[in-house]
């Protein structure tokens, strides 16, 4: 991101109603800075706000029934709940956090009820809006951003002081940018001044007009500006005087492009969230008599600061985007060329393509190439099928692509999401046939797994009564593992596992692999809730079946259930190896929520292990995951394993060692506490000086300090040391002294920064 300039009036001011309000909303057209503002207010308010700084990104959103599930998901938070406000609401409820809604005029509604909900049910949470219109909700605050402020004309005079005006420091930053040699001298001053003048301060116009230095100097700039400028806001009576300059100077950067460019701005306004190169020169055609191909084209629009790149991370593709007001203009100029539906198509065409692979990469060594890519390329997913449900003929793709992407809807926390998208496609592709049939078992296990069960049985219901009307064998197939869900839900765990059992084989028979692996597992979980004999057969199954198919996520899945039924067996070597292994693939698939269950299942084999301090560190890492997801038919599925081994714990170590040792597991990172499940050092930058504990406490303090944090009694650490308790009473009151504490459970915490306690 480039420089933030300015501002200093804005910012101070904001800052201060930030103190007096809990919605403040920045207003003024696009282009003026409203987002660049609400980043840098966001950035010196961070301190400020014990819980953080949330930033929601809307100008790609075009679905305002999704706005509470995009701020959820800052927060860590998945769409596993047809509930996502209430859910929402009540994470935020004990948060003291600035939430930023950026560009929320598309969404005007959805955001002003959004808000009101969280800020009547969190009172510690603030929200800093942008908007080009005001909101309207109850205690709203508006501050208008203006335009950068500019040297009057009276004061050309005075030489170097209007140079240090906000119009003109920005304008000679961006300046140098494209053109290294560029400086604002003698010579030039009085036609940077005119310019910015002529500009009216508008940020992103006097951005535009700077990329124009790579191919000409500043008076020609500013002389085809002004003949640009006078023709093209002529007429314009009813816009604002400042409205009328941005868009003319968009339009004045239009023309300046050449028609090939011109014509590939247009078709990369139907993207959202951006694109890659390869997306690019899929969708969008050059004219039949321009020489150069969409790359030179692009290069063309980047060159000019048209189109923003930014650089590859971790193998990932150069990715492009257009500024909101830049990708608006090129949207209306394709709208009026009557090109728009053929763009549009070939972009759905493109992305459908791209969610078809899905359930052939699920069962794959790229797995997580794939997730990956639909993740980046989520906006642009939710466009194609937004397209395609303006279209009546296509309402089979929809279905679809919504069904195709079943995999990133599970494992990615968009369950409702899925939800929501098969049940509209649902609603205008009526036609019996079997993909209608197997969207229909779809939506049926996406609803059991939301826990909406009186809907997961209606539609499973009316997927039965169309298989048995047409063969649609795949549709069955999955049917079959959306009844184990609901047999499970009314209470019915044999029924549940003996009908995973059967949805394995009839899934495999239908060639549908990545359900029939999912069955499997499901049969797994189930066989281990009421201890089935079978399940660590299943497991192995499983194990072995996605070792063959080379699947990470699937993979993981099997490792964890291999791992939970060798500590069933009271085999915890071989369960801690297996869970352990579980943790570094799920790590590498970014899946929080099993996360979770790794570390859940690491803590009840420490607690057999007799380890019930590391046991008790997990289970606090583990809960705080578990915040974060609302799958209550999947933890209900887990949660049984472990029912009791927080109470066996607790009483194993004390209240207050318990309690010390699970705050700590709760309140570590995510990367903090998969190093210490793994047993893996930390990095040196957060290690604590090995001498620490001996600068300080004796050896036998060390000692008995370190018994202490693992929830001894005096009485039991001087029967293990062999030495009177009253010795043992002496040594902690040394201890404590020393320490500067007043509990064992500061004792506990200390001997863990500081020794790296396990």
């Amino acid at each position: 991101m480039t420089s933030f300039v300015g501002r200093r009036h804005e910012l101070a001011r904001a800052r201060e109603l930030l103190t007096t309000t809990r919605l403040l909303t920045l207003t003024g057209p696009g282009g003026v800075g409203k987002s660049r503002l609400a980043l840098q207010l966001a950035e010196q308010s961070r301190r400020a706000f014990t819980d953080g700084v949330g930033l929601v990104e809307l100008a790609d959103l075009q679905q305002g029934d999704l706005v509470a599930q995009s701020v959820a998901s800052v927060f860590g938070l998945r769409d596993e709940t047809s509930r996502p406000v209430e859910r929402l609401a009540d994470y935020l409820r004990d948060k003291h956090v600035l939430l930023i809604m950026d560009n929320c005029e598309h969404l005007v509604e959805a955001c002003a009820v959004l808000i009101s909900k969280l800020l009547a049910a969190a009172p510690q949470v603030r929200v800093l809006a942008t908007s080009r219109h005001v909101l309207g909700t109850e205690g709203e605050q508006v501050l208008r951003v203006p335009p950068l402020s500019l040297p009057a004309d009276e004061d050309r005079q005075l030489g170097e002081q209007q140079v240090g005006t906000d119009a003109v420091t920005l304008f000679a930053e961006r300046a140098t940018a494209a053109d290294s040699t560029f400086q604002v001298t003698e010579a030039n001053r009085d036609a940077v001044i005119a310019l910015c003048q002529r500009l009216e301060g508008m940020p992103l116009a006097l951005e535009l007009a700077a990329a124009r230095l790579r191919a000409v100097d500043i008076e020609q700039v500013l002389a085809r500006l002004d003949d640009a400028l006078g023709l093209l806001t002529t007429g314009q009576r009813t816009v604002p005087p400042r409205q009328q300059t941005l868009e003319a100077t968009v339009a004045w950067s239009y023309h300046l492009c050449s028609p090939g460019e011109q014509h590939l701005w247009n078709q990369l306004s139907i993207f959202s969230g951006g694109f890659t190169l390869d997306a690019a020169e899929h969708i969008c055609r050059v004219p039949d008599d321009e020489q150069h191909g969409v790359f030179d084209l692009l290069s063309g629009l980047v060159d000019k600061s048209i189109v923003q790149r930014s650089h590859p991370t971790n193998d990932q593709p150069m990715r492009y985007t257009l500024p909101e007001v830049l990708r608006q203009f090129g949207h209306t100029q394709l709208a009026a060329s009557g090109d728009e539906n053929a763009v549009r198509s070939r972009h759905r065409d493109y992305f459908a393509e791209l969610a078809s692979r899905g359930e052939q990469d699920y069962c794959s060594s790229r797995d997580l190439d794939w997730f990956r890519q639909v993740h980046r390329e989520h906006a642009n997913l939710r466009a194609a099928l937004d397209f395609s449900l303006t279209q009546p003929e296509q309402a089979p793709t929809t279905l679809t692509i919504a069904m195709q992407l079943r995999p990133f809807w599970l494992h990615s926390g968009y369950n409702h999401e899925g939800y929501r998208w098969l049940c509209t496609a649902l609603e205008h592709a009526t036609a019996a046939t079997p993909l209608r049939a197997r969207a229909l078992s779809t939506a049926s296990l996406l609803a059991a797994l939301l826990s909406e069960t009186d809907k997961a049985k209606y539609l499973l219901a009316e997927s039965r009564q169309l298989t048995s009307q047409i063969r649609a064998d795949e549709a069955a197939a999955e049917a079959t593992l959306a009844s184990a869900l609901l047999a499970f839900a009314d209470g019915d765990s044999d029924e549940a596992l003996r009908l995973a059992r059967l949805a394995a084989q009839r899934c495999r028979a239908a060639g549908i692999q990545g359900v029939a692996t999912e069955s499997l597992s499901a049969a797994t979980v189930f066989a281990l809730g009421i201890d089935d004999p079978t399940a660590g057969e299943l497991a192995q199954e499983l194990l072995s079946l996605t070792t063959s198919q080379e699947a990470h996520l699937l993979k993981a899945l099997a490792l964890w259930l291999v791992g939970l039924a060798h500590w069933r067996e009271n085999n915890q070597q071989a369960a801690q190896e297996h869970l352990g292994q579980a943790l570094e693939l799920f790590t590498q698939s970014e899946q929080p929520l099993v996360i979770a269950h790794c570390l859940d299942g690491l803590a009840w084999s420490a607690a057999s292990s007799g380890d019930y301090y590391r046991a008790a560190r997990l289970m606090g890492a583990a809960r705080t995951r578990w915040k974060r997801n609302h799958l209550s038919l999947a933890h209900a599925m887990t949660a049984r394993f472990g029912a009791d081994r927080q109470h066996f714990v607790r009483a194993a170590l004390g209240d207050s060692a318990f309690n010390a040792a699970f705050d700590r597991g709760a309140n570590s990172t995510l990367e903090e506490i998969i190093n210490y499940a793994l047993g893996k050092r930390a990095p040196e930058s957060q290690q604590t000086a090995p001498s620490a504990a001996s600068a300080l406490l004796t050896t036998r303090e060390t000692e008995i300090a370190e018994h202490v944090a693992h929830g001894l009694s005096n009485k039991e650490i001087a029967s293990k040391l062999v030495i009177s308790t009253r010795t043992v009473d002496t040594h902690v009151d040394h201890i404590l002294h020393k320490l500067g504490v007043h509990s064992r459970t500061q004792i506990a915490m200390w001997i863990s920064d500081h020794k790296g306690l396990s």
